[in-house]
């Protein structure tokens, strides 16, 4: 159960999996990713089998024993110590997973499409792919600024809905704005009320950094700008909730019975 033992973090494969863990540009020239917990694990089993698990020596856990059994792929341990050394989190979730990242084909542009104009903050990114799961958004189209779509940060926001979502990173929004048939909103400050806005259901939304908002080479092509309505005494609120404000008052439209 426990599989080949790792025992120095200056073994070349356990490097390699630190490096795929902490480094965008390494994961992208890999094609692969980390996941950290049972959860993200489980999550992506339903579509695949990762390329391999690495197990905490340290953790006791049936749960964690009985998913490396119906995993069926190679198992790697490490110590408590590796492993921490490894992960990004403070306390041991007890398992990892390589996994190589699903491609992902394009279809019909229907529904709701989000744009995402470089969201910087992993958090920020996963919280709002997991809103965009729950309200049936039908794909993401992320700007090359945006935070890392498969960071284990990004996984950990989103818990993995990345897996079953249309999500295209590293993409150049301007090209795809003037390419797309329906309309195009934006969201941001001094525009029309979300609230007093009749939404169709084929429409990408816009979205804007986390500081500077949507840049200016993209505002020329959009068809109108709405902002969500708010007290006299905030001036903004964070990205994530706003678009998912959006998102919801779509979702509402669009099964309103």
């Amino acid at each position: 159960m426990n599989g080949k033992l790792i025992e120095s973090k200056s073994n070349p494969f356990y490097k390699k999996l630190k490096k795929i863990y902490s480094s965008s540009s390494f994961r992208k020239n890999q094609n692969q990713t980390i996941l950290d917990g049972p959860h993200l694990i489980k999550s992506f089993f339903l579509h695949s089998v990762p390329v391999l698990v690495i197990k905490d020596l340290n953790i006791v856990s049936p749960e964690i024993d009985s998913l490396i059994s119906n995993l069926d792929c190679p198992c790697y341990s490490l110590s408590h110590e590796l492993f921490l050394q490894l992960s990004e989190l403070k306390s041991s979730t007890g398992i990892l997973a390589l996994v190589d990242i699903p491609k992902v084909k394009p279809s019909k542009s229907e529904g709701l499409i989000l744009l995402l104009d470089g969201i910087q903050d992993p958090g920020n990114l996963g919280s709002i792919l997991r809103t965009a799961k729950a309200t049936n958004t039908k794909s993401i189209i992320m700007s090359k600024t945006c935070a890392d779509l498969w960071s284990p940060k990004t996984l950990r926001g989103s818990q993995g809905v990345q897996f079953t979502l249309e999500c295209f990173d590293e993409q150049n929004l301007n090209e795809w704005i003037l390419n797309y048939e329906h309309d195009v909103i934006a969201l941001a400050t001094n525009g029309d009320s979300l609230f007093k806005t009749n939404l169709n259901s084929n429409m990408a939304i816009l979205v804007g950094n986390e500081g500077n908002g949507i840049s200016k080479s993209l505002l020329k092509n959009i068809t109108r700008t709405i902002s969500l309505p708010m007290h006299k005494e905030v001036e903004s609120i964070n990205v994530g909730a706003a678009v998912s404000a959006f998102m919801y008052e779509h979702y509402r439209q669009s099964h309103a019975d």
